[in-house]
């Protein structure tokens, strides 16, 4: 008897762990938002926040940006695209969902709407940090890779070829980005191509995580109930 009370203990506990992982996209906004608290600072610029996600451009050089109304507010950032996991998803590809009037539609919306692994892969904590709204809109769904001219996005160390549909973040960023590209590679099955691969293994290994990092992925461990084991694992040596 007391080993049944124990086991149904145990497994109310690891529920309890698991009910507290947001379910939606929406909802993973705020408890990013509540993990980011007493650290409101965005992932590519280094730029402070508030409670209402105003950002403050000052603190990190881009004063430039002042006039562009996407440039003052914080969004929350899918290190790896949407599409990059959403493609995997028939609802992504083909025309599963109808709006009111009728006509049929796919991708993300319709995803959102009706496929829950999709929702939880949207929803994942590890693949989301607070970015500048107009950074955000520069680096759009484009790979992250080496791109050559001059890092000034605006006063950010930041630069986005579009053409080439390349993006290369700071320094202070890669390492971030690496390891939440691999744990969501591993975690719901996406292929990375070979190149997206080896440069984000080269990333973890030149950028190793800062004490905020893993204090970040503690909180989101509390929350989803699994770690990162690309952030851990260097937490741990």
């Amino acid at each position: 008897m007391k080993k049944i009370i124990i086991t149904l203990l145990s497994f109310l506990a690891v529920q309890s762990v698991f009910a507290d992982a947001p379910s939606s996209f929406s909802s993973a906004k705020k408890e990013a938002m509540k993990i980011f608290s007493d650290h409101p600072q965005t992932l590519y610029c280094g730029c402070r926040f508030d409670a209402k996600k105003q950002i403050d451009l000052k603190s990190c050089g881009m004063q430039k940006a002042s006039a562009i109304k996407r440039a003052k507010r914080i969004e929350w950032e899918h290190m790896m695209p949407a599409e990059n996991f959403g493609r995997q998803h028939k609802c992504w590809r083909e025309k599963l969902c109808k709006d009111s009037k009728g006509r049929a539609y796919k991708g993300r919306r319709c995803c959102g709407k009706i496929d829950k692994s999709y929702k939880q892969a949207e929803a994942e904590l590890y693949n989301l940090w607070p970015a500048v709204g107009i950074i955000n809109q520069k680096r759009s769904n484009y790979r992250y890779s080496p791109v050559r001219g001059k890092h000034d996005t605006y006063g950010c160390d930041f630069l986005a070829d579009s053409k080439a549909r390349k993006a290369d973040p700071a320094d202070s960023a890669k390492g971030v980005v690496a390891r939440a590209n691999l744990f969501m590679a591993q975690k719901y099955g996406v292929k990375l191509s070979k190149q997206q691969r080896i440069l984000f293994i080269a990333w973890d290994r030149m950028f190793p995580p800062t004490q905020w990092e893993i204090e970040w992925a503690k909180r989101v461990a509390e929350k989803e109930g699994y770690e990162n084991p690309y952030i851990m694992r260097a937490a741990r040596i």
